[in-house]
Protein backbone atom coordinates (compact mmCIF):
# COMPACT_ATOMS: atom_id res chain seq x y z
CA UNK A 1 0.00 0.00 0.00
CA UNK A 2 3.00 2.17 0.16
CA UNK A 3 2.00 3.65 3.29
CA UNK A 4 -1.49 4.55 2.25
CA UNK A 5 -4.37 2.81 3.64
CA UNK A 6 -5.64 0.05 2.31
CA UNK A 7 -8.59 0.17 -0.15
CA UNK A 8 -11.46 -3.11 -0.96
CA UNK A 9 -12.90 -2.86 -4.36
CA UNK A 10 -16.46 -4.15 -3.76
CA UNK A 11 -19.19 -4.43 -6.52
CA UNK A 12 -22.29 -3.83 -5.67
CA UNK A 13 -25.25 -6.96 -5.37
CA UNK A 14 -26.71 -7.55 -8.86
CA UNK A 15 -28.69 -10.20 -10.60
CA UNK A 16 -28.29 -11.70 -14.43
CA UNK A 17 -31.25 -11.38 -16.21
CA UNK A 18 -30.29 -13.61 -18.69
CA UNK A 19 -31.56 -17.26 -17.63
CA UNK A 20 -29.44 -19.06 -19.23
CA UNK A 21 -26.11 -17.19 -19.72
CA UNK A 22 -23.97 -20.06 -20.73
CA UNK A 23 -25.76 -22.80 -22.08
CA UNK A 24 -25.64 -21.21 -25.86
CA UNK A 25 -27.00 -24.54 -27.45
CA UNK A 26 -30.44 -24.33 -25.20
CA UNK A 27 -33.65 -23.61 -26.66
CA UNK A 28 -34.08 -20.37 -24.53
CA UNK A 29 -31.51 -19.50 -27.26
CA UNK A 30 -32.32 -18.72 -31.07
CA UNK A 31 -29.98 -19.46 -33.63
CA UNK A 32 -30.28 -16.56 -36.66
CA UNK A 33 -28.45 -18.16 -39.76
CA UNK A 34 -25.44 -19.22 -37.48
CA UNK A 35 -25.39 -22.46 -35.18
CA UNK A 36 -22.96 -23.16 -31.87
CA UNK A 37 -19.98 -26.16 -31.23
CA UNK A 38 -19.70 -26.41 -27.43
CA UNK A 39 -16.43 -27.31 -25.68
CA UNK A 40 -13.99 -24.73 -25.76
CA UNK A 41 -11.89 -23.20 -23.40
CA UNK A 42 -13.47 -20.23 -21.70
CA UNK A 43 -11.57 -17.49 -20.00
CA UNK A 44 -12.36 -19.31 -16.73
CA UNK A 45 -10.29 -21.93 -17.98
CA UNK A 46 -12.51 -24.58 -18.17
CA UNK A 47 -14.33 -26.16 -21.61
CA UNK A 48 -17.44 -23.89 -21.33
CA UNK A 49 -17.41 -21.71 -23.87
CA UNK A 50 -19.19 -21.95 -27.10
CA UNK A 51 -17.77 -21.15 -30.90
CA UNK A 52 -21.24 -19.16 -32.47
CA UNK A 53 -20.67 -20.47 -36.95
CA UNK A 54 -21.75 -18.22 -39.16
CA UNK A 55 -23.90 -20.32 -42.20
CA UNK A 56 -23.23 -20.34 -45.50
CA UNK A 57 -26.37 -18.07 -46.45
CA UNK A 58 -26.43 -14.32 -47.22
CA UNK A 59 -28.32 -13.04 -43.95
CA UNK A 60 -27.74 -11.56 -40.93
CA UNK A 61 -25.72 -14.15 -38.58
CA UNK A 62 -26.81 -13.62 -35.09
CA UNK A 63 -28.05 -15.64 -31.54
CA UNK A 64 -30.69 -14.39 -28.96
CA UNK A 65 -32.57 -14.84 -26.62
CA UNK A 66 -35.45 -16.32 -27.68
CA UNK A 67 -37.76 -14.25 -25.27
CA UNK A 68 -37.76 -10.98 -23.65
CA UNK A 69 -36.83 -10.33 -20.20
CA UNK A 70 -39.05 -8.32 -18.04
CA UNK A 71 -37.53 -4.64 -16.76
CA UNK A 72 -38.24 -1.14 -15.38
CA UNK A 73 -38.28 1.70 -17.84
CA UNK A 74 -36.17 4.58 -17.94
CA UNK A 75 -33.51 2.85 -16.79
CA UNK A 76 -30.02 2.23 -17.13
CA UNK A 77 -29.50 -1.36 -17.83
CA UNK A 78 -26.03 -3.50 -18.66
CA UNK A 79 -25.42 -6.21 -21.27
CA UNK A 80 -22.21 -7.95 -21.20
CA UNK A 81 -20.24 -11.11 -23.02
CA UNK A 82 -16.94 -12.86 -23.43
CA UNK A 83 -15.60 -13.29 -27.40
CA UNK A 84 -12.99 -14.16 -29.22
CA UNK A 85 -12.44 -14.42 -32.75
CA UNK A 86 -12.32 -17.19 -34.65
CA UNK A 87 -12.25 -16.83 -38.20
CA UNK A 88 -14.72 -13.00 -37.53
CA UNK A 89 -13.52 -10.31 -35.83
CA UNK A 90 -15.85 -7.88 -36.21
CA UNK A 91 -19.04 -8.20 -33.75
CA UNK A 92 -22.49 -6.61 -32.14
CA UNK A 93 -24.45 -6.64 -28.99
CA UNK A 94 -28.17 -5.13 -28.88
CA UNK A 95 -31.27 -4.85 -27.19
CA UNK A 96 -32.89 -6.35 -30.10
CA UNK A 97 -36.75 -5.46 -28.35
CA UNK A 98 -37.79 -2.36 -27.37
CA UNK A 99 -34.58 0.47 -27.09
CA UNK A 100 -32.56 -1.12 -30.27
CA UNK A 101 -29.71 0.14 -28.22
CA UNK A 102 -26.30 -1.74 -30.16
CA UNK A 103 -23.00 -1.61 -29.78
CA UNK A 104 -20.44 -2.65 -32.09
CA UNK A 105 -16.50 -3.88 -31.42
CA UNK A 106 -13.47 -5.13 -33.42
CA UNK A 107 -11.34 -7.96 -31.71
CA UNK A 108 -8.44 -6.99 -34.06
CA UNK A 109 -7.62 -4.02 -32.35
CA UNK A 110 -9.15 -4.85 -29.35
CA UNK A 111 -11.11 -1.30 -30.08
CA UNK A 112 -15.04 -0.37 -30.39
CA UNK A 113 -15.96 0.88 -33.45
CA UNK A 114 -20.02 2.37 -33.45
CA UNK A 115 -22.82 2.41 -31.07
CA UNK A 116 -26.35 3.80 -31.15
CA UNK A 117 -27.22 7.52 -29.73
CA UNK A 118 -27.48 7.38 -25.91
CA UNK A 119 -24.73 3.91 -25.35
CA UNK A 120 -22.33 3.67 -23.21
CA UNK A 121 -19.52 1.10 -24.78
CA UNK A 122 -16.29 -0.90 -23.33
CA UNK A 123 -14.35 -3.38 -24.46
CA UNK A 124 -11.90 -5.00 -22.04
CA UNK A 125 -8.86 -7.74 -23.14
CA UNK A 126 -9.36 -10.71 -20.99
CA UNK A 127 -6.87 -13.99 -21.25
CA UNK A 128 -6.04 -16.30 -23.94
CA UNK A 129 -7.69 -13.44 -26.65
CA UNK A 130 -11.18 -13.34 -25.16
CA UNK A 131 -12.66 -9.65 -24.54
CA UNK A 132 -15.32 -8.64 -22.24
CA UNK A 133 -17.40 -6.27 -24.38
CA UNK A 134 -20.17 -4.94 -22.60
CA UNK A 135 -22.95 -1.69 -23.33
CA UNK A 136 -25.19 0.31 -21.21
CA UNK A 137 -28.30 2.14 -22.22
CA UNK A 138 -31.33 3.40 -21.02
CA UNK A 139 -34.52 1.09 -21.20
CA UNK A 140 -37.73 2.46 -23.49
CA UNK A 141 -40.84 0.12 -22.19
CA UNK A 142 -40.44 -2.73 -19.81
CA UNK A 143 -38.90 -5.34 -22.03
CA UNK A 144 -35.45 -6.19 -23.33
CA UNK A 145 -33.55 -8.11 -25.48
CA UNK A 146 -30.18 -9.53 -25.93
CA UNK A 147 -28.73 -10.33 -29.34
CA UNK A 148 -25.04 -10.66 -30.42
CA UNK A 149 -24.67 -10.43 -33.88
CA UNK A 150 -21.11 -11.76 -36.23
CA UNK A 151 -20.57 -9.00 -38.15
CA UNK A 152 -18.76 -8.69 -41.94
CA UNK A 153 -15.22 -7.65 -42.06
CA UNK A 154 -16.43 -5.09 -44.20
CA UNK A 155 -17.83 -3.59 -41.77
CA UNK A 156 -17.53 -0.29 -40.35
CA UNK A 157 -20.41 1.38 -38.62
CA UNK A 158 -24.08 0.89 -37.97
CA UNK A 159 -26.99 -0.81 -36.46
CA UNK A 160 -26.06 -4.80 -36.81
CA UNK A 161 -29.91 -5.04 -38.43
CA UNK A 162 -28.82 -3.56 -41.42
CA UNK A 163 -25.42 -6.36 -41.26
CA UNK A 164 -25.98 -8.66 -43.97
CA UNK A 165 -22.84 -10.91 -45.82
CA UNK A 166 -22.41 -14.41 -47.19
CA UNK A 167 -21.13 -16.24 -44.54
CA UNK A 168 -18.83 -19.42 -45.36
CA UNK A 169 -20.06 -21.75 -42.83
CA UNK A 170 -17.08 -21.94 -40.95
CA UNK A 171 -16.26 -18.67 -39.23
CA UNK A 172 -17.02 -17.25 -35.90
CA UNK A 173 -16.52 -16.42 -32.68
CA UNK A 174 -16.12 -18.25 -29.74
CA UNK A 175 -18.50 -17.09 -27.09
CA UNK A 176 -19.12 -16.96 -23.19
CA UNK A 177 -21.29 -15.79 -19.91
CA UNK A 178 -24.02 -13.62 -21.36
CA UNK A 179 -25.06 -10.84 -18.81
CA UNK A 180 -27.73 -8.36 -18.56
CA UNK A 181 -28.41 -6.25 -15.20
CA UNK A 182 -30.13 -3.35 -13.76
CA UNK A 183 -26.83 -1.36 -13.46
CA UNK A 184 -24.97 1.23 -14.98
CA UNK A 185 -22.24 -0.67 -15.64
CA UNK A 186 -21.09 -4.04 -16.24
CA UNK A 187 -20.46 -6.15 -13.47
CA UNK A 188 -18.35 -9.54 -12.79
CA UNK A 189 -19.90 -12.79 -14.83
CA UNK A 190 -22.75 -14.00 -12.76
CA UNK A 191 -23.79 -17.62 -13.81
CA UNK A 192 -27.25 -18.49 -14.46
CA UNK A 193 -28.37 -21.57 -15.47
CA UNK A 194 -32.11 -21.81 -15.69
CA UNK A 195 -35.00 -24.05 -15.12
CA UNK A 196 -34.02 -27.61 -15.58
Amino acid sequence: TDGGCPVLLTEPQSTNLITQSNDFSHSYWTKGSSSVVEGFTSPDGSSNAFKLVESALNERHRLRISSSVAVSNSTAYSQSIFVKSEGRTKVAIKDNVSSSQYASFDLASGSSIDKSSGSNFSIKEMSDGFYKISNTYTTIGTTAGFEISILDDTYTGGDPVSNTYQGDGVSGLYVYGAQLEELSYATSYIPTYGAV
